[in-house]
């Protein structure tokens, strides 16, 4: 195990010291959850987006749990960079994969609400149950409710009876849709991002790129397995379930594929045009 090098060092005070305020102000009997918000990364296009996000939302985590994580993950692979590149390029490499969390996430949210307006466009030129069900019908509604404590999924069930029932007014009907279509979309707008978990990708993807032969395994599932197999297996996992977007996973996996990519790119391009001459080797679990 590599010592602990100051850049990490010192991301991990950071990291643990804004979670601890977080954590005890409440207990303090001071409220938080307006601070916790302005800090988390909102789409830009959110009235509770902020430039300063950018920087901030990295230093904060949504519980022990990702915190930890996201610091294991740090301790691990982090020292081991930070002495094979210097503290300048490690920081850089850490920042770029942060922000290339950032490029893909919001890359995906554009794509995902692009798609939204198109459907809720069509459903307002032709308000037809098949149009309403391009919208909800992929959607898993069942465990978010309104603002007044109503079950989304019953109002959308309202909305199609209304739809194949053809009964009440049409033009509430048409209302009801498209007003129920818009609530979502700035749902899915206003759906903020926390966490180290991109960056921590970018430094697993670089390890992957410099120490492909180095072997690696997962805490509940303790097999080794090299580099050069292993991070492409997680990073597919991520594409799944970033597709999928099950609605009991809040994880924002799109942030994960771009931090590791960032990452594994910028480490490959390092190492093409300035390969570390006799640099210490770790590729198979020991230096040689």
């Amino acid at each position: 195990m590599p010592p602990l090098t100051p850049i990490v060092k010192n991301l991990l005070i950071i990291n643990v010291a804004v979670f601890a305020i977080f954590f005890l102000l409440p207990n303090l009997g001071i409220p938080v959850g307006q601070w916790s918000d302005f800090v988390a990364l909102h789409y830009p296009t959110s009235e509770r987006f902020h430039p300063i996000q950018l920087v901030t939302h990295f230093f904060v985590h949504g519980g022990l749990t990702h915190i930890f994580f996201n610091m294991f993950g740090l301790f691990m692979f982090g020292p081991l960079l930070e002495m094979r590149y210097g503290p300048r390029r490690f920081l850089i490499l850490y920042l770029a994969a942060a922000a290339g969390a950032v490029a893909l996430h919001f890359g995906f949210t554009w794509f995902q609400l692009g798609q939204m307006q198109e459907q809720l466009q069509a459903f307002q030129q032709d308000p037809t149950l098949a149009h309403f069900n391009d919208f909800f019908g992929r959607l898993n509604t069942k465990g978010l409710s309104m603002d007044n404590g109503q079950r989304v999924s019953t109002v959308v069930a309202n909305i199609q009876n209304e739809l194949v029932l053809r009964t009440g007014d049409p033009a509430q009907a048409l209302r009801d849709g498209v007003g129920m279509m818009q609530e979502y979309i700035d749902y899915q707008r206003n759906i903020p991002m926390v966490g180290a978990s991109g960056a921590i990708y970018g430094i697993v993807g670089a390890f992957a790129i410099l120490y492909p032969d180095f072997k690696l395994a997962l805490i509940f599932l303790p097999i080794p397995v090299k580099a050069r197999y292993f991070v492409p297996v997680i990073l597919a996992v991520e594409v799944f379930l970033g597709f999928m977007q099950f609605s009991w996973d809040p994880i924002a996996h799109w942030a994960h594929i771009g931090g590791a990519l960032t990452g594994g790119l910028l480490a490959y391009l390092w190492y093409r045009s300035d390969p570390p001459a006799g640099a210490q080797r770790w590729d198979r679990g020991v230096p040689r």
